[in-house]
């Protein structure tokens, strides 16, 4: 009676393990904080960059410090986009690393959900200030694809344990 009671009590602390995943891993807080502060510094640059360009729209020709201008605020953005797409690589290589495993499927749920208020509040942000939406949301597009990578090769190996267990 007592092992089922161990048995339940195990049970329940992975299940809360992975519901806690920002309470038992700083490493992860870490990581979402940096992202949401690489993502205000790139949308802040990419509505600023619009703002600038707009008038240049007009003009038959831009003077070479415009474009310089415009050439490094481009640079800057490109910069916390690589940042952002680094920080979601180094949080998915974590998930699978043996300290952090237990924690996969909280953490895909957590960066899928994360993802998703990025892209809305940057697509609303664009919206809102005018500025070009595919700039704004296509910060989150790799950090997607790679949740989503992670989300089918969960899905598989699940399936797979599942259909061995069957099996015997």
């Amino acid at each position: 009676m007592k092992k089922v009671e161990e048995l339940s009590g195990d049970e329940m602390e992975q299940n809360n393990i992975e519901k806690n995943i920002f309470k038992r891993s700083r490493m992860f807080r870490l990581i979402i904080v940096l992202m949401a502060i690489s993502n205000v510094i790139y949308v802040a640059i990419e509505i600023y960059k619009s703002k600038i360009s707009e008038p240049l729209l007009g003009k038959s020709e831009i003077t070479k410090l415009e474009y310089y201008e415009l050439e490094n605020l481009s640079n800057y953005s490109s910069t916390f986009e690589a940042i952002f797409i680094i920080l979601a690589i180094i949080g998915t290589s974590l998930a699978f690393t043996g300290k952090y495993k237990p924690l996969l499927k909280s953490y895909i749920v957590i960066q899928l959900t994360f993802l998703i208020s990025i892209c809305s509040a940057n697509a609303i942000l664009a919206w809102i200030f005018d500025a070009p939406s595919g700039n704004m949301t296509q910060l989150v597009m790799g950090p997607f694809l790679l949740i989503f990578g992670t989300l089918i090769y969960f899905v598989i190996k699940n399936t797979y344990r599942i259909l061995i267990v069957k099996r015997i």
